[in-house]
């Protein structure tokens, strides 16, 4: 039998020569309990804040300490505010109204890129026109609550606004709005229209040849209508007032005859694509397919 003087030097270079090659556990969590997360570099918690959203970081990643506090209210993580993207269906609406107000004071003035889904009210959008006018692009999803007034307000103090989209927001729409639009925006790039596909028995105002408006969006790019009331004439006039269009996509806009005349207005565009839902029989099986026309 070895001494045990030995022995304990042999047992103590064995635990040296583990920690050299890595396979010695208890020193790795010994040296994970001692790291600091608090002193990560500004740059790096401000890519990861700038992935977890809005939500995320002013309802509890900037919160976990000071550093991390200081961090969350640098301005320039804020002009740009995504809203949608984050699970808020099981957020209170005035909680998430809270939280896009204070997002919108730490951008100090600098938003340019709002997205909204659900929770957002007219008061919210002039929350953001009072405090910013730098606004690029604006995405409001199934915002029932928003109506033309407070859209409008935001519109007409947003100047530089390049992309908007309106995604099932049933009280935002008109000739005039979209005019007004045009005419306080004149340097909208893209718009996107998508309209309920169904009918519901709901109060909602009903839309008539609303898409005249856009013919104000001169500098149009590209142009996304899903659902609407548009018809063949009213595509023709947008066609002839934006004459830097390049993308047209167009579903289930039952007003539109793909004949040659409209074929042959739409033949200067890059991209093209009208879509409409059909029945097939499938063996006795109807289905509804989408289908080019």
């Amino acid at each position: 039998m070895l001494p045990w003087n030995l022995r304990s030097r042999r047992r103590r270079a064995a635990a040296d020569k583990g920690m050299e090659a890595g396979t010695e556990a208890h020193p790795a969590k010994m040296r994970c309990a001692r790291r600091d997360w608090s002193a990560l570099p500004l740059d790096i918690l401000l890519l990861i804040f700038t992935n977890l959203g809005a939500v995320d970081v002013l309802m509890s990643a900037g919160l976990v300490c000071r550093s991390w506090l200081e961090a969350a209210k640098v301005p320039g993580l804020w002009r740009s505010v995504d809203m949608a993207k984050d699970n808020v269906e099981k957020i209170d609406d005035d909680v998430l109204s809270a939280v896009a107000k204070v997002a919108v004071d730490r951008c100090k003035g600098q938003l340019e890129v709002f997205l909204g889904k659900f929770f957002v009210t007219d008061g919210l959008l002039m929350y953001i026109g009072r405090r910013s006018a730098s606004l690029k692009s604006l995405s409001l999803i199934s915002c029932h609550d928003v109506t033309n007034k407070g859209f409008t307000y935001l519109i007409n103090k947003s100047p530089l606004l390049e992309n908007l989209s309106l995604e099932l927001c049933p009280r935002v729409g008109g000739r005039d709005v979209y005019e007004a639009t045009g005419k306080a925006c004149p340097q909208i790039k893209h718009f996107s229209l998508h309209r309920e596909l169904f009918n519901f028995n709901f109060n909602y105002p009903k839309r008539c040849q609303e898409t005249r408006g856009i013919e104000e969006m001169h500098e149009l790019r590209s142009l996304s209508l899903i659902g609407s009331t548009i018809n063949n004439g009213g595509l023709e006039a947008i066609l002839d007032s934006c004459p830097h269009l390049e993308t047209l996509f167009l579903r289930e806009c039952k007003g539109i005859v793909s004949d040659s005349a409209l074929r042959a207005k739409c033949a200067r565009i890059k991209a093209v694509t009208f879509l409409k839902l059909v029945t097939e029989d499938n063996g006795g099986c109807l289905r509804r397919v989408l289908r080019r026309y």
